[in-house]
């Protein structure tokens, strides 16, 4: 099962197996969000050359911020923990 979800693109697959069911449900949901974000990029980027190639003169002067740097998996499991606290209060 662990190499399934590996070859899926699943980060940390063999770890599913000493992490609780809630755990690994934030895991693929972080999983998601991140595919999600990349789909939102390479829309980004595909704009930004269609305008470069079809209307230069449109492009904008700076380009976004790069996107932060990948996290961990315990930072994920920390961030997601803190935003629940937060959710439930």
């Amino acid at each position: 099962m662990a190499q399934t979800a590996a070859e899926n693109g699943v980060p940390q697959a063999p770890a599913f197996f000493r992490m609780t069911p809630r755990e690994i449900h934030y895991a693929l949901t972080v999983c998601q969000a991140r595919a999600r974000q990349q789909a939102k990029q390479s829309l980004l980027l595909a704009r930004y050359m269609a305008l470069a190639v079809h209307d230069p003169a449109r492009l904008p002067d700076a380009l976004p911020d790069p996107p932060a740097s990948p996290m961990t998996g315990e930072q994920m499991k920390q961030r997601l923990l803190a935003w629940r606290r937060k959710e439930t209060t």
